[in-house]
């Protein structure tokens, strides 16, 4: 089955989405985990009790882990991530993640960590959304320049940027 990005999550009757776990609220008798992919969230329900896999798969989840879910894709009106959400079917762990050494945000009771520790750790701190906005922002404008560019004729050359030598 082909991958379903989170922005492209609407009444499918069955979709396999893919991505991180941005927060996960694991309660008695339900658990809702909200999905992070490159194209944005979807906020992944499921009700405890009907399938011992997935209930375990629940229970080991922890943020930041790479999971895949199959299930199927409904509207909710209570729902704020666009108004869908993923019932899920199955639950897969890809990669499970340790705890984070550092805090990107800032959250109740706790400090963002420092510049420093964040730097350190500038592969997990890029995940959040305002780490992201400059590379956005960056996308658009080279594809802008490009464009221009080459509507008027001109030609792309990418020149080596390694020499033997110090110049």
């Amino acid at each position: 089955m082909e991958r379903t990005y989170a922005s492209q999550v609407r009444d499918a009757e069955q979709i396999k989405v893919q991505g991180f776990v941005e927060s996960i609220r694991n309660k008695k008798k339900m658990a809702f985990i909200v999905l992070k992919d490159i194209t944005g969230k979807v906020q992944v329900t499921v009700e405890k009790g009907e399938n011992e896999a997935l209930d375990a798969a629940v229970d080991a989840i922890t943020l930041d882990s790479v999971i895949t879910v199959t299930g199927k894709a409904v509207e909710n009106e209570y729902v704020k991530l666009g108004g869908v959400e993923v019932l899920a079917r199955e639950i897969t762990i890809e990669s499970l993640a340790a705890p984070l050494p550092i805090d990107r945000e800032e959250m109740k009771g706790h400090e963002r960590s420092s510049i420093d520790q964040r730097i350190d750790y500038r592969w997990i701190d890029l995940r959040t959304e305002k780490n992201q906005v400059l590379f956005k922002v960056q996308t658009v404008l080279v594809n802008a320049m490009r464009s221009f560019l080459l509507g008027r004729n001109f030609m792309e050359i990418h020149t080596p940027k390694l020499i033997g030598a110090a110049s």
